[in-house]
């Protein structure tokens, strides 16, 4: 294998580049830290519904509703780029908002 083809993205994962992007940078400069956006979004919820609602139920729900229009877009032969993007970009606010509540460890190897 030479350095380029090692290099070289696996197609259809540049999708992961375009999450951490939209992530890291657009979302987060617009709306801060994932756990201090869902805060918000939780407190919206318990005001709305008088339920109480933890931040990873709350990304876990957005999720879920990804999860069903993708399952929609298969259905119809379909596969939406926003609809990947969306999930993952959802799954990485849990990942970011989980190791900012977790101390870090190092990890075993």
């Amino acid at each position: 294998m030479t350095t380029t083809q090692k290099n070289t993205p696996t197609p259809g994962t540049e999708i992961l580049q375009e999450a951490y992007k939209i992530v890291n940078q657009d979302r987060q400069n617009t709306y801060g830290h994932p756990k201090d956006d869902y805060t918000k979004v939780i407190n919206i919820y318990q005001t709305l519904t008088g339920k109480e609602l933890t931040i990873n139920e709350a990304i876990l729900f957005m999720v879920s509703v990804k999860l069903a229009r993708l399952r929609t877009n298969l259905d119809q032969g379909q596969l939406h780029h926003d609809t990947l993007l969306d999930t993952i970009g959802y799954l990485t606010c849990l990942n970011m908002i989980h190791h900012a509540d977790t101390p870090q460890q190092t990890p075993d190897r």
